[in-house]
This record gives structure tokens, sequence and C-alpha cells, in this order.
């Protein structure tokens, strides 16, 4: 069987908010949606990182009624999804909202500003950032971290995605950043040799929210 025959057979084809896309066997919910245009609010999926699922930001409602992650299921043959209902945004604006109520206060200065993931997000679901900072603002300002000599952390603006650290395990090979702390108090530490970062800082280049940038001293 040539590769070209292969591949048409492993076509399937399903419905995404009214519009019928083809997708590869054994691509997810949102892979599928993302290659064919269509827009999936996400923040801790990355197409080289095995999707966590942890923001839940990406949640789809499927022909029954059922909510699931977009990013950890896998796609079947006449699937019909919508991506934007009601019952979606019940259960994804309260998450959007605590992230920003949450998060730094002046996108000014950011590395990430105006190509960040969650102002895109923000966006979207057109979130009033001012009604939100009243929900449960930050009782104080975190101070900036640097991690190594080559890169640091802002943990005000970080949103606890993942991506650093799957990026450090899986790409890198490394475990050199973890979570320290609960709740609000987590944040991102580094533990290991720091030469290893020097010639790499993929962490740096695939955060969402420009939570870990250059080091400037």
């Amino acid at each position: 069987m040539n590769a070209s025959k292969e591949k048409k057979m492993s076509n399937i084809t399903l419905t995404i908010d009214g519009k019928e896309i083809q997708a590869r066997s054994g691509m997810t919910v949102l892979e599928a949606a993302l290659e064919n245009g269509i827009s999936i609010p996400h923040l801790c999926y990355h197409p080289e990182l095995k999707p966590p699922g942890a923001c839940r930001l990406c949640m789809v409602e499927m022909a029954d009624g059922e909510l699931v992650t977009a990013c950890r299921v896998t796609v079947k043959t006449g699937m019909n999804i919508q991506t934007r209902s009601e019952a979606v945004d019940k259960a994804v604006r309260p998450i959007i909202e605590l992230l920003v109520a949450y998060h730094h206060d002046n996108c000014r200065g950011c590395p990430a500003n105006g190509k960040c993931e969650l102002q895109k997000i923000m966006a979207l679901y057109k979130i009033d950032r001012k009604r939100v900072r009243q929900l449960q603002p930050p009782a104080e300002t975190k101070p900036v971290a640097a991690l190594t000599s080559y890169f640091q952390y802002d943990a005000n603006r970080c949103i606890q995605c993942g991506i650093c650290l799957s990026t450090c395990e899986q790409v890198c090979g490394e475990s050199l950043l973890h979570y320290v702390g609960r709740g609000h108090e987590m944040s991102v530490a580094f533990y290991g040799d720091e030469k290893k970062c020097e010639h790499c800082l993929k962490c740096l280049a695939r955060c969402p929210v420009g939570a870990l940038f250059i080091q400037t001293t």
C-alpha cells in the first residue's frame, strides 16, 4: 500500500461548529481543529509536548452534551462538536477570569505583550479586566526572580500551565524546572546545572505569557 493511499484511508470526517473537516487517525480534537483553522482557547498545549489537559480552557461540547478537553480526546468519525456554546462558556469563562484576576496588572514592558496567548483569549471572550480584578486580586506583587544566570522568572505573570517544565523534561531530556509551593503561592523553581541551559532556553520561547525571559543584569 503506497503512502498516499494509506494516508487517505486514515482520514476521519467529523463536524466542528457546523463545519465538516478531515482529520488523521490518532489526532486529538484540538489538533484537528487547529489544523483546519478553527480556534479553541488553550494555554497548556504545545504540539511537541504530551497534552496535559491542565488549563481546562480547551473544553468543547459533544453531541450528547458532555464537556471534554479537546487536547485529550481522539477524533472519531461522525463526531459533532461545538467549541462555543452556553455550556462551554459557563465552564471556561470562570477559569479565564480567575487567571486574569491573579495575573499581573500591567502588560506594558512584558516580553509577551502583543503575542500573549492570555491576551488573545481575553479578547475572544471579551473579558473586562477592570471588573475581573475586583474578584480576587493578589495580595501583593511578587518579586522577579533570577532562576539562573541566563533567565528570570516573574511569578506574577505565570499561569502555571506547565509548558516550561514539560519542555525541559520531554524535549531537552532534563528535569531542571519544578513547581514549589501551593495555590497562589505556587511558583517555578530551578534545581540543577544551569550550564545545561546556556544553548537551549526553549522554555523561554514557549512560555505563552512571558513569565520566563532573558536575564538582563
